[in-house]
């Protein structure tokens, strides 16, 4: 049985391997293309559907060394450590933990330090759980950013984002992966696995997860520890 599980193993690394979010996907890409980003971002929308993965892409593209495609190389110093969670430039933070105005201050107070690359990038996940004082400490830095700076908020309950902070971001809604999507990327997992799994098992694992692509590939996982 190999380490790193699967739905680590398996996640996209560019653009062309995000799933059920074309619309989401190709205005990034665009931007990529044109060199014009915007400042902050909003990615809402039901667990598993890739926010956090289009939010790690996203810095890539930003920071990538090589220009003009609107996808990350993947290749270059930059492309590779931030998509290992290990660039000095891209921070993420789960707002479940670090939640607080003094978390925020401190992201704010080192937003205005150069990065060492192109842009400093900020991903905030779960970010509907900042605190009040939080949210007002964070809407001054989203209304007067310093130009190499990024924000990248990700939510699964959009609703309770202040209309403040929305006002600023471009919103990016993500949608439920359907069945048929999320049986195409199990398959290609199971054969890159060498198991061979009933289609009626993949069926009813796509079905289980109910949109979530990560509760699939976990599902999927426990079915190959059994066959293994």
């Amino acid at each position: 049985m190999r380490n790193t599980a699967i739905y680590n193993k398996y996640r996209p690394h560019a653009w062309s391997e995000i799933i059920g979010q074309p619309q989401a996907i190709e205005i990034l890409r665009k931007q990529g293309q044109l060199g014009a980003f915007a400042h902050a971002y909003l990615l809402y929308g039901a667990s598993g559907t890739g926010k956090t993965t289009t939010a790690r892409i996203l810095a890539a593209a930003l920071n990538c060394q090589q220009d003009g495609t609107g996808e990350p190389c993947g290749k270059c110093q930059s492309c590779r450590t931030i998509l290992d969670s290990a660039n000095w430039d891209v921070i993420e933070l789960d707002a479940g933990q670090f939640r607080g105005i003094d978390d925020i201050r401190e992201l704010r107070n080192k937003a205005y330090y150069s990065p060492i690359g192109k842009h400093k990038v900020y991903i905030i996940d779960e970010c509907h759980q900042l605190t009040e004082t939080a949210w007002n400490g964070l809407l001054k830095l989203l209304e007067e950013p310093p130009p190499h700076l990024v924000i990248i908020l990700c939510t699964t309950q959009a609703d309770k984002i202040p209309l403040t902070v929305k006002s600023r971001c471009q919103l990016f809604p993500f949608n439920a992966l359907k069945t048929e999507q999320i049986k195409g990327k199990l398959a290609r997992i199971a054969q890159d696995w060498g198991i061979e799994l009933d289609p009626k098992h993949l069926e009813f694992i796509a079905q289980s997860a109910g949109g979530n692509m990560r509760a699939a590939e976990n599902l999927l996982e426990q079915c190959i520890v059994v066959k293994a």
